[in-house]
């Protein structure tokens, strides 16, 4: 692909550029307490050139392009302050160390990255957001699950379907397939290209690589583009550099679990820096077979539902194990005020469980996912181009024919940052171009089995955020993004914020947002049967289409859902109002507001005739007989197939007769509000409690009658943890409620009752090389399901034993 070359041709570029970029100073240093431990979240200003950086959770901060000469450097943090001076020479490093004695709150420290894309306290960003740090993580980690690690954060709405399968969703109407949130791993999307959606086992490296995971909640294309609908969730993981080391990991448990997982990081000489994770995977499942060979519409066996209202399936489960392997390679340069990182990763997955979408449960026989990233990174820089491959045979349960996924994307990002007004200002602004393949051919046959051709797509957008602090107190953002495509109309998504910091340790703000979601090529491109051919029309074949020696193809009409090309983007506006604060310097707590107009909303597959709106998909229009039929034979024909099957159209291909049994369009427009609630107190230095309540919920102002709109979310959901954290164990347990609600997506319609869980995790460090932990799923065996269709879910026990160096 021409999109290829362009990811490694600018690689080159960089690479033979980076020498120039080394010309001035930059000082490096960090901020700590007397016990040596980092302090996050504290502003460091180069008083003489109002330069601004703010010290990750470890301390640090580093300032590039800094010409030679004498300089103070100013820190505060609430109503800290401190000052110091330095000296740098002409293209040298010079290190501070800055030890200082304050008394600051754990929530002070914490910075975040992806509200604003770049680094600033968490009490001061434009967004409502939530960050899981590195220790946290760590602690979480043996389960696997990434999901999981936010399942107990406010906004979050997170639904199992089965062992590996989630939805990830915030602020209501989930789905199957879920894709309101947009996901990123160090910049890279890693969806599904075909469904938008996300294959979570197919992450090529272990939880405790990760250094942090963000949530943003809230539309956020202004900065991100299309699919930040309802959030988006930025994973960064640790450098090489800055986490030098190694570990093997082995759990086990239930569900004939088995799971090793390697790392290793260090110095490879000439600052260069690598990295090295591998792992292994196989368990049992939770799903069932829903099997009907009869075609009955029940169960052959019917002991074997799993609850009443389930579709039967006419096909059963391939395998019944889960089974996966992953590595990937990571090596960063450090060029003395830049980094280049590369790196390659590839998994295979092949799934003992089902996947459930809306036309039914699939089988991923095996998940064969390849990746390729580079980041150049500057001060005030950063350029990030990446390569997606993925191939996967799919068996569909409903129908038991075979599918296949073959699709590629190539991404190129550039950003840069500038301040201004001495500290007060700062602007961030990019481009970005994307270029995306998908083919469903068959290999065995070499037939279409999703698409009726091969689908090549680009997309390319602008964006900048200008934020401008007016007073010590007042703070105000205004970011806007413009997106083209292949695939829809251009869009343009604004978002302006006010922040209010009446003092350091309370902030109040309010903001208002756009956004839109782009259908998937499912919706835009779908071509798959869904109901056996029908032959009642024969007789017209044979009458008036083989006497002209034409084939018309009604002698067995093929009966199929069909994607609509003419479908528009969903679209979102939000008004936001938001408190953080800090209470006592042992709390830290947060309450958004929102409030939000839903529209153009993609309907599920209805029949492609509707009362309401007629035909709903222009690209299938009426039937139209072949043209080698003579007039006035040619329009009896099609006024009696049009009246005998008004759904009747051709095949855009062949030209032959095929009757649309489904389609989608677009329809709906709702109105939501909530309320999301954080709270986290130290009890005391070691015992931490964290509560959270979400409230949900939605007013429908315009819907079809075909096709009801659900918000397949809870009204209330709420829940608390209680952590204990000592120098050598640590242990937690959590608890969630989550009210009963209908769920409607696809072809699975069906109440979720209310369910409560209770998980526990602890972990103990035998010596400075060796850790044991244990992760409980569900700890008092509730059997139930989180969405309609998905499977019975139970508990789940695994322990692990880490042995690092």
């Amino acid at each position: 692909m021409r999109g290829l070359r362009t990811v490694w041709l600018t690689a080159f570029l960089l690479l033979c550029a980076v020498p120039a970029l080394a010309q001035d100073g930059q000082i490096e240093g960090s901020v700590i307490r007397d016990d040596g431990a980092g302090v996050g979240g504290v502003t460091v200003v180069i008083n003489e050139l109002g330069k601004v950086e703010i010290t990750g959770g470890s301390g640090a901060f580093a300032f590039r392009g800094v010409p030679a000469g004498s300089y103070t450097l100013s820190y505060s943090l609430g109503d800290n302050a401190d000052s110091g001076e330095v000296e740098v020479g002409a293209g040298e490093t010079a290190t501070v160390e800055k030890t200082v004695d304050w008394d600051v709150s754990f929530a002070d420290t914490i910075t975040v990255f992806s509200a604003s894309r770049r680094r600033e306290r968490i009490a001061e960003a434009p967004a409502a957001v939530t960050v899981i740090t590195e220790e946290q993580i760590e602690r979480e980690s043996t389960h696997g699950q990434l999901p999981k690690l936010l399942e107990f954060t406010p906004g979050a709405e997170v639904t199992q379907s089965g062992v590996y399968d989630f939805n990830f969703n915030s602020r209501g109407f989930n789905s199957s397939l879920n894709r309101r949130i947009k996901v990123l791993l160090d910049g890279r999307d890693p969806s599904v290209t075909f469904l938008s959606n996300q294959e979570w086992s197919s992450l090529t490296v272990p939880l405790d690589e990760l250094a942090s995971v963000e949530l943003v909640r809230g539309p956020g294309a202004a900065l991100y583009g299309a699919d930040a609908y309802n959030g988006v969730i930025n994973m960064t993981t640790k450098s090489p550099a800055d986490s030098t080391g190694g570990s093997v990991r082995l759990t086990g448990g239930d569900l004939s679990t088995l799971r090793g997982d390697l790392s290793a990081s260090g110095a490879l000489g000439g600052n260069w820096y690598g990295r090295l994770n591998a792992g292994y995977l196989e368990s049992d499942d939770y799903a069932r077979t829903r099997l009907d060979l009869n075609g009955n519409g029940v169960l052959d066996v019917p002991a074997e539902a799993e609850y009443p209202g389930l579709n039967v399936e006419r096909a059963p489960l391939a395998q019944d194990q889960n089974e996966g392997t992953w590595g990937n390679v990571r090596v960063d340069r450090d060029f003395g005020g830049s980094t280049l990182s590369l790196e390659t990763g590839y998994s295979e997955f092949e799934a003992g469980g089902a996947v459930v979408t809306g036309i039914g449960r699939t089988q991923f026989s095996t998940s064969e996912r390849t990746h390729f990233r580079f980041n150049f990174n500057t001060q005030h820089w950063n350029v990030l181009g990446y390569h997606n491959e993925r191939e996967n045979p799919v068996l569909s349960l409903g129908t038991g024919a075979p599918l296949f996924l073959d699709s590629d994307n190539d991404h190129i990002e550039v950003q840069g940052n500038v301040g201004f007004g001495g500290g007060k200002g700062r602007f961030i602004g990019g481009a970005s171009y994307s270029e995306e393949t998908f083919d469903s051919t068959l290999p065995a046959f070499g037939v279409q089995s999703l698409v009726f051709s091969k689908v090549e797509e680009d997309f390319q957008g602008v964006y900048g955020q200008l934020e401008y602090a007016f007073t010590d107190k007042v703070k105000g953002v205004v970011s806007a993004r413009y997106d083209e495509s292949s695939l829809w109309d251009s869009e343009f998504s604004p978002r302006a914020a006010l922040v209010f910091s009446p003092n350091p340790n309370h902030n109040f703000r309010v903001s208002y947002s756009e956004a839109f979601q782009s259908p998937n090529y499912s919706e835009y491109f779908l071509n798959v049967i869904v109901a056996p051919p029908v032959t009642a029309l024969a007789g017209f074949e044979f009458a008036l289409c083989a006497p002209f020696g034409v084939q018309c193809g009604l002698a067995a009409v093929p009966v199929k859902a069909l994607g609509n090309p003419d479908l528009t983007v969903e679209q979102v506006e939000t008004i936001e109002v938001g408190y953080t604060g800090v209470l006592g310097r042992k709390a830290y707590l947060t309450v958004d507001y929102y409030d939000s107009t839903l529209e153009n909303f993609l309907t599920d597959l209805i029949s492609p005739f509707n009362p309401t709106l007629g035909f709903i998909n222009p690209a299938f229009g009426p039937y139209a007989a072949p043209a080698g039929i003579p007039e006035p034979f040619r329009s009896i024909l099609e006024a009696g197939v049009r009246g005998a099957v008004p759904t009747m159209t051709n095949d855009p291909l062949t030209g032959l007769a095929l009757i649309s049994g489904a389609t989608y369009t677009n329809f709906g427009d709702v109105d939501t509000q909530g309320i999301e609630l954080g709270l986290n107190v130290y009890l005391t230095d070691d015992l931490k409690l964290d509560v959270i309540y979400n409230w949900f919920d939605f007013d429908v102002k315009e819907q079809l009658a075909a096709d009801p709109l659900l918000a397949n979310a809870p009204e209330n959901q709420y829940g608390f943890s209680l952590s204990y954290i000592a120098d050598k164990y640590d242990v937690s347990g959590k608890y969630r409620h989550v009210d009963g609600f209908e769920w409607a997506a696809g072809v699975f319609r069906g109440p979720v009752p209310s369910y409560d869980l209770v998980d526990l995790t602890g972990s103990y460090r035998i010596n400075d090389r060796v850790a044991v932990g244990i992760n409980i799923s569900n700890l008092f065996d509730k059997n139930h399901y989180q969405l309609f269709g998905g499977d019975l879910l139970e508990r789940r026990a695994l322990g692990h034993i880490q042995f690092s160096w």
